[in-house]
């Protein structure tokens, strides 16, 4: 099931060869969003997000795509699909629909939409360290999109080794992300995450898991540069995604880790993003 420019489809064969040519490019941008009983969690937040990131890329962004309208078209999907899953995911995806040209620079684009099936249930999973490719510590890194092939890359390289994900490093060696999301590291005096600055990914969902701790929880959350050893030091490690829901880390190298308090600050985030 799928939505190509505000239109739904069954399968590829119905669509117009006009989808089938964008799907074989590499889309310019891609987003995720959660979707709470049938409606897009923290869409204004999710719009703003995605009209930054396309404004960077210098596109030409239609008038008519407004908050109304992504609204619209995830309802209108979610009815074509005929699931009503408590939690699922929305992809949308951005395609050139023209090269770029001296004539034409700023080319048109257009969208496929496509809602996929997700859990809020946790996961214990062990990591280990992916360092044959480095983020660079810039802000483009922090659009999704610039590191996705690298983070697939990492996916393999942990299933291979029999981890469950992996840590991804910028070019100075310190720690930038995961594979499966954002990394938070509880400690004694506060909970740390790797800060903008060192190439982490800009997500709606890292940003509003942070006020939250801020808010809800009173933690102090710093965003700073973290060593690769600083990893070993934290007393509880986990994971956090639109894709990838939420994940415990019990072990990385020889450290084991807790659980219980990211197991309470889980279950409170989500009873937050229901309200």
């Amino acid at each position: 099931m799928i939505n190509f420019n505000g239109k739904c489809y069954s399968s590829f064969k119905a669509a117009p060869e006009e989808l089938l040519s964008c799907l074989t490019s590499i889309p310019i941008h891609s987003h995720e969003m959660l979707i709470i009983r049938g409606r897009i969690n923290q869409l204004e937040a999710n719009y703003f997000s995605i009209m930054a990131a396309l404004r960077r890329f210098r596109v030409d962004i239609p008038m008519h795509f407004t908050i109304d309208f992504i609204r619209e078209q995830s309802y209108q999907l979610n009815e074509f699909n005929k699931k009503n899953n408590e939690i699922q995911i929305l992809s949308l995806k951005f395609f050139r629909m023209k090269e770029p040209t001296n004539e034409s620079p700023v080319s048109p684009i257009c969208f496929s939409m496509q809602m996929g099936e997700s859990s809020i249930d946790p996961m214990n999973i062990e990591l280990t360290l992916y360092k044959d490719h480095y983020i660079f510590a810039n802000n483009y890194s922090n659009l999704f999109q610039t590191n996705k092939p690298l983070r697939e890359l990492g996916k393999v390289f942990a299933y291979e080794n029999g981890f469950g994900a992996a840590f991804l490093v910028n070019n100075h060696k310190r720690l930038v992300e995961s594979t499966h999301g954002t990394v938070f590291l509880i400690n004694p005096e506060g909970i740390q995450t790797p800060s903008l600055s060192e190439g982490t990914a800009n997500t709606v969902l890292r940003s509003s898991f942070i006020e939250f701790l801020k808010k809800e929880f009173k933690i102090q959350v710093v965003e700073t540069k973290i060593a690769i050893f600083s990893i070993q030091q934290a007393q509880e490690v986990f994971l956090i995604s639109s894709a990838h829901r939420f994940f415990h880390v019990t072990q990385f190298r020889k450290k084991k880790f807790e659980t219980e308090k990211s197991v309470s600050i889980r279950k409170q985030f989500f009873h937050y993003l229901n309200r």
